[in-house]
C-alpha cells in the first residue's frame, strides 16, 4: 500500500505501483522496487493498520495516511451511524439470527421432534436441542 507524498502532503492515495509506471512510462524500475527508489519518486509505503471492531451504532471510514516518527500509517475514523443506518443494520441482525436459526431447527431440532411423537426420542430432549438453539442463536436486543 502506497500514497503519492509532497513535502509532507498526501496528494493521492491508495497509489499503486502502476501509478507510478504510468506517471514515468520511459522509466525502467528494478523489481522488487525498493522503497528508497519509491522514495525518490515521492513514493512512499503506507504501514497498514487494523481496522477498527465497531458494533451496528458505528461508521468506520479510512482516512488519509499520517505521519508518525518519520513513517506514514493508515488512519481510521469512527463516526456515529445515522439512525436510517443504524435501523437497516438491525433489521439485518435480526434476520441472519432468524435465518440461522430456522435453518438450525429444521436441521437439528425438527427431527428430535418427530423423534419424540413417536417415542423413539423424550421432548425433553426435544426442548433441550431448542433450548441450545436459542442460546446459539439468540435475537439480537435492541435498545432506543
Amino acid at each position: 500500500m502506497y500514497a503519492k507524498i509532497i513535502n509532507n502532503e498526501v496528494v493521492k492515495y491508495p497509489y499503486e505501483l502502476s501509478d507510478l509506471y504510468a506517471e514515468y512510462p520511459d522509466t525502467s524500475f528494478p523489481f522488487p522496487l525498493p522503497e528508497s527508489t519509491a522514495n525518490e519518486f515521492n513514493v512512499y509505503s503506507i504501514n497498514e493498520q487494523p481496522k477498527p471492531q465497531v458494533d451496528y451504532t458505528k461508521n468506520v471510514t479510512e482516512k488519509t495516511p499520517n505521519l508518525v516518527n518519520g513513517e506514514w500509517y493508515q488512519d481510521w475514523a469512527v463516526t456515529d451511524a445515522t439512525a436510517d443506518e443504524i435501523a437497516q443494520r438491525q433489521a439485518s441482525l435480526v434476520a441472519q439470527a432468524q435465518q440461522q436459526r430456522a435453518e438450525a431447527y429444521r436441521n437439528e431440532s425438527d427431527a428430535l421432534f418427530f423423534k419424540a411423537q413417536r417415542n423413539e426420542a423424550t421432548m425433553d430432549e426435544w426442548t433441550a436441542k431448542v433450548n441450545e438453539i436459542k442460546t446459539r442463536y439468540p435475537d439480537p436486543v435492541f435498545s432506543t
